[in-house]
């Protein structure tokens, strides 16, 4: 998931390990090339094109991100674009930046870079591994992040500030870079709370 929801960050925080599943086939109309930023007219899709398309029957570690498009110097004007003026944005945009400029071949690379930084930005003490072999459904004492949440029926998370509030209202579950420009360091104990 590139810049995965708050919803996935509140669980992933509490759980403190964290492994990504390179085996398991891709899935359309999930998270795993998209993210949601709170602009003026409501949430915003951020989409990765992908080389193939969305309709792939292939391990996620061989997804490969599309070379036609230039979707990450659109994706990072779009950040920009709605979060310049938010509170923490220069506090962290030129951390940010350099993961828009560097290119990425394949979908999983860029996703994992993504939430390494913001781990690192937040400074979480999580722990990252990853698994080339397909596991279907893990111990009940695991907490399998892969299917719960849906784009199409976000989750319903304690309210923070927001850029366009006032406009919009309170915009459930966008991606973690509206919590981390919004709210600042404050985002890692947000991420705690009950």
């Amino acid at each position: 998931m590139p810049f995965p929801p708050v919803s996935w960050w509140r669980q992933a925080s509490s759980a403190q390990h964290i492994t990504f599943d390179l085996a398991e086939h891709y899935q359309k109309m999930s998270y795993r090339n998209r993210y949601y930023l709170a602009a003026p007219a409501g949430k915003m899709l951020m989409s990765l094109p992908l080389e193939k398309g969305r309709n792939q029957r292939i391990p996620v570690q061989e997804v490969r991100l599309s070379e036609r498009d230039v979707w990450q110097d659109n994706h990072w004007k779009t950040i920009v674009s709605l979060y310049g003026r938010a509170p923490f944005f220069e506090h962290f945009s030129h951390q940010l930046e350099p993961l828009f400029r560097q290119p990425f071949a394949l979908l999983h690379d860029f996703n994992k870079a993504g939430i390494i930084l913001v781990t690192q930005l937040l400074k979480l003490p999580l722990i990252f591994d990853e698994t080339r072999q397909f596991i279907e459904r893990y111990p009940d004492d695991i907490t399998d992040l892969r299917h719960g949440l849906r784009p199409q029926q976000p989750a319903a998370v304690p309210e923070y500030y927001q850029v366009f509030a006032d406009r919009t209202g309170f915009q459930s579950d966008c991606s973690i870079l509206d919590l981390l420009f919004c709210e600042g360091p404050y985002a890692a104990v947000w991420l705690r709370q009950e």
